[in-house]
């Protein structure tokens, strides 16, 4: 990422979609409140690219760090074998009121300070002990149906982001990363 997102409000159009006085006052969604909002403890779910073009969705952690979101999964899952072949990918979550969805590229991590700083993300936000061994992270435990640990960890790199208020909190809001 070259720069700070682009930030803008994303166009109220067509019959019944006209903002109300209140709604007028609105502002945009700030990308630290989307970053605070990914560093919940909330579910979130990979949309990936099966090698035939078909969609995969998952549910899993994700945690979010200068711009970048972090996701764990076993090497031998179909959502890992899918970034790698084909990085494109969406992670989506509903928290605090607003939709979120990010699209990206995910890409395996191999650098160590890199797989630390996931290790210290899903600790912070998800209460999960994980250790760097390797490129991968070890942890006691793991989801039932992750296949146990250890798991691989993918940087996925935003493209575009969006959020869309639940309540009238914020604009619906667009993010391009340059």
């Amino acid at each position: 990422m070259n720069g700070p997102p682009i930030v803008e409000a994303i166009p109220t159009v067509g019959r019944g979609t006209e903002l109300t006085d209140a709604q007028a006052e609105l502002e945009p969604l700030p990308w630290h409140e989307v970053e605070r909002r990914l560093n919940t403890d909330a579910f979130c779910w990979l949309a990936t690219v099966r090698p035939d073009g078909a969609p995969h969705v998952a549910p899993l952690f994700a945690v979010c760090s200068e711009a970048r979101l972090f996701v764990c999964s076993k090497d031998t899952a179909r959502k890992s074998r899918n970034l790698v072949a084909d990085g494109r990918c969406v992670v989506s979550t509903d928290v605090d009121a607003a939709h979120v969805v990010v699209e990206g590229h995910g890409t395996r991590l191999s650098d160590q300070d890199t797989l630390r700083r996931a290790s210290e993300g899903v600790a912070d936000v998800y209460g999960w002990p994980t250790t760097v061994t390797g490129d991968v992270l070890d942890a006691p435990f793991g989801a039932p149906t992750s296949g146990g640990p250890p798991y691989a960890v993918f940087e996925i790199v935003p493209d575009k982001a969006f959020a869309f208020p639940l309540e009238g909190t914020f604009l619906p809001t667009r993010w391009r990363f340059p």
